[in-house]
């Protein structure tokens, strides 16, 4: 049952809670600046004030993203019992931390701000005319990947579009920011493995998840398959990104920016094997963790070796 009011000390550490913690938005504002920083190597000017405004828009839709899938993912965390640290949501709404009629209006405002912040990047800072219209995508994924109609964590889609809409598109905004389109295939192939990275975190995370998920009917990867073949899933994106960032090394990199890829290809190849042996089962916190470093490993790497 729904509280009717909350206490307003709890209300404040509630409120702190669903927006999760910093970490949570590096995830999308540093494919962003990879973007930028791509496009400043290819010759376009940098923009400071551009990529502050374009990281504020993109912590805005993230934080909009957050909200609606606390909102709709609400029955399914109050029935969560084998979420960790980094799973089931941030329990503020189960907790009764958080009136649930609230969190929508709050997610209205952020998707407000962000386009007040859309506005001003395309009309002061003439960035051009997709500009709007990239912002409106990134906020249309964010929604779909929980929110009605669309649900498409429940329709099989929502681990890819979490990969492309996190690891590929703020990359293509920042990209488009400070330079325009991008011509050729670099970016994109710079983004690949974040795009796979993302992916395996959403994977790993539905492991704890998977009985409230399956309770209530959220059919996503590990309820469709059960969490054995999503296993093999797993291995096989982190087979993936081991291929992409070998590609990557010695596609575009030479001296020590080819061999810092090591660390993450390590990362991967363990996590891969461990979860193929089974050690899932008894260390699936660890995993949810390190899929994690993983992700903001392979970020910050990308970010170094082409600044």
């Amino acid at each position: 049952m729904e509280q009717a009011a909350v206490a307003p000390k709890n209300a404040v550490r509630g409120w702190v809670k669903v927006f999760r913690d910093p970490p949570f938005y590096l995830v999308g504002v540093l494919p962003f600046s990879l973007g930028t920083l791509l496009a400043v190597r290819d010759g376009s000017p940098m923009s400071w004030a551009i990529w502050a405004l374009g990281s504020l828009a993109v912590t805005l839709i993230m934080a909009m993203t957050f909200l609606v899938n606390e909102y709709y993912d609400r029955e399914t965390d109050a029935l969560n019992t084998g979420y960790n640290r980094f799973t089931g949501g941030s329990r503020s709404l189960p907790m009764g931390l958080v009136e649930p009629q609230r969190v929508p209006i709050v997610a209205g405002v952020c998707a407000a701000i962000a386009l007040v912040v859309g506005l001003v990047i395309q009309f002061v800072f003439k960035t051009g005319p997709l500009t709007l219209p990239l912002g409106a995508l990134a906020a249309l994924l964010g929604y779909a990947y929980s929110g009605p109609p669309f649900q498409l964590i429940s329709r099989g889609w929502g681990e890819v579009l979490i990969g492309v809409s996190v690891g590929w598109l703020p990359s293509f905004i920042g990209y488009y920011l400070q330079g325009g389109l991008p011509e050729g295939g670099t970016l994109h192939f710079m983004s690949l493995p974040l795009v796979l990275t993302c992916m395996m975190l959403i994977v790993i995370n539905e492991f704890p998840d998977y009985a409230s998920d399956k309770a209530t009917g959220k059919r996503n990867l590990g309820v469709r398959l059960g969490l054995e073949r999503a296993a093999w899933v797993f291995t096989g994106l982190g087979i993936a990104l081991i291929v992409s960032l070998a590609l990557l090394a010695f596609t575009y990199f030479e001296g020590w920016r080819r061999y810092v890829f090591a660390a993450p290809l390590l990362l991967t190849l363990d996590m891969s094997t461990a979860i193929q042996f089974g050690a899932w089962k008894k260390r699936l916190t660890a995993l949810c963790f390190a899929t994690i470093i993983l992700s903001l490993a392979t970020m910050v790497l990308l970010l170094v070796v082409n600044w």
